[in-house]
């Protein structure tokens, strides 16, 4: 066979995998609410629970989110006197975030109700919901979070973990004291009414940069010496220094053609698809925090690729996220994709646009990285990485994950010493690696309307396995 029409096959971390909660970060998650999205949760969560991370991204630094309060409770003098209190290192105010900040809160004038209702009609509609509450400890007090999240716990959410912030090594300017008198007084309050609840700490995730050793290092002394108090981290990455060549590369906006190539973007994705299956660090990542903080819990609540707006919605993105769940969901306790529902180029679940081929332009679409956590969440935990050759020796059902994005056909060998063996395959597929669920954020103004990739495709297979060409999924192999 042909180097080129090869499967790419993932190195197993463990034969016995035992289930760990995957999702979407929640930045942007009660923006846009719809009541068609609690439907669209609760079928991601058909066969396993759903998690998300709550107020997500940088949201939870300027959230007061209260039941009287729209939104998440933002407020203009608030932000303004957030970062006049937060300067970077210079002693200058960070412009761009500010703005962007204020921009939020302005926008929440139009909400009409508060977001914790939105979490809350979630959670009663989904079987296994759980929220990761991410706390302002930047501005917020004790009273202010244990507000929310009594809110949250009395209307029947359930809240697996706490985490003190997002990021704030960075917000922090790396002043590890600063964060501890800051986090300290709003854990010690959580801990001491809901003591069963897990408080983490945010960590650097960049385990060879200077700033992030130093605060890694306080921060493992630091839950040492307070034994318990501290339950785990939680942790951000993204493939960033790995794609800078298939960055340079990527030609930017492009005019798209329903079925025609774009020499540019082959080259471009041909590079990503190399990057993020050999340069990924996250496994690495797992290994660095079960050294320094064995026996704690870890969560993983954003990762994802930048520059975003290159890769995203697309079947080789899909690939990436799906196999990152497949592969890495045994090494931590959550596991979540940026972004799960919002307005972002690169959320799973976002509003139609100019570009989209569909009738109502104010519903939300489902994106490739949607189905690729869908796919990812049916999977028991029992599953495998598809190898070229395969013997099985006794009868049962049998579950194999893979990456086919820009590959050619595949049939793996698949061999038993029973008679019968069917094969039930879920998949998502399209022309080209860069073939996408509607507009991505490379597509030029002029593009044509199209959409190529429609969902999960589920085809029924006998005697010989194929592995459709650009794809990624996994295969149900029966056994009798």
């Amino acid at each position: 066979m042909k180097k080129s029409t090869f499967i790419f096959l993932f190195a197993v971390l463990s034969q016995c995998l035992t289930a760990q909660i995957i999702g979407g970060n929640g930045e942007g998650f009660g923006a846009s609410f719809q009541d068609e999205d609690i439907r669209q949760i609760t079928l991601l969560s058909t066969n396993s629970p759903i998690g998300v991370r709550w107020p997500g991204g940088g949201d939870s630094k300027v959230a007061f989110p209260a039941i009287d309060k729209p939104g998440l409770g933002m407020n203009i003098d608030s932000v303004n006197a957030l970062y006049d209190e937060f300067r970077d290192g210079q002693g200058l105010i960070k412009v761009d975030a500010l703005e962007k900040d204020i921009k939020k809160a302005e926008k929440e004038k139009e909400a009409t109700e508060s977001e914790l209702m939105h979490l809350i009609r979630t959670s009663r509609a989904t079987k296994n919901f759980q929220v990761s509450f991410a706390l302002n400890v930047m501005q917020g007090t004790p009273e202010s979070n244990l507000l929310a999240i009594t809110t949250l716990i009395d209307s029947g959410v359930n809240i697996v973990a706490v985490v003190a912030g997002n990021e704030t090594f960075a917000s922090y300017n790396y002043n590890w004291e600063k964060y501890k008198n800051d986090f300290e007084p709003i854990l010690k309050a959580i801990q001491k009414k809901y003591p069963d609840i897990p408080r983490l700490l945010c960590i650097g995730q960049a385990i060879n940069r200077k700033t992030h050793i130093q605060w890694n290092t306080q921060l493992f002394q630091y839950v040492k010496k307070t034994g318990n108090f501290i339950s785990g981290v939680d942790i951000h990455y993204y493939l960033y220094d790995e794609l800078k060549e298939a960055n340079a590369t990527h030609p930017g906006m492009v005019q798209i053609k329903e079925g025609k190539a774009d020499k540019q973007l082959d080259k471009a994705f041909a590079m990503y698809i190399e990057a993020y299956r050999n340069k990924d660090q996250m496994s690495a990542l797992a290994a660095y925090l079960q050294v320094n903080l064995p026996g704690k819990i870890y969560h993983c609540s954003e990762f994802g690729d930048k520059e975003a707006e290159n890769w995203s919605n697309t079947v080789a993105n899909g690939a990436h996220i799906f196999t990152t769940f497949c592969v890495n969901r045994n090494s931590f306790d959550m596991l979540l994709v940026h972004n799960l529902i919002g307005n972002w180029l690169w959320a799973a679940r976002r509003p139609a646009t100019k570009l989209d081929d569909v009738k109502n332009k104010s519903e939300k679409v489902n994106r490739i990285s949607w189905y690729a956590l869908q796919l990812a969440n049916e999977l028991p935990a029992t599953a495998l990485p598809l190898d070229k050759t395969i013997k099985i020796t006794s009868p049962g059902n049998y579950y194999y994950y893979y990456d086919n994005a820009g590959g050619e056909l595949f049939n793996p060998e698949i061999t038993s010493t029973f008679s019968s063996l069917t094969y039930e395959l879920h998949y998502v597929t399209g022309k080209f690696p860069y073939s996408s669920a509607g507009s991505t954020g490379f597509w030029a103004k002029n593009s044509q309307l199209f959409f190529e990739v429609k969902g999960i495709t589920i085809d029924k297979q006998k005697n010989q396995l194929s592995i459709p060409k650009n794809s990624f999924g996994y295969v149900q192999v029966v056994v009798e």
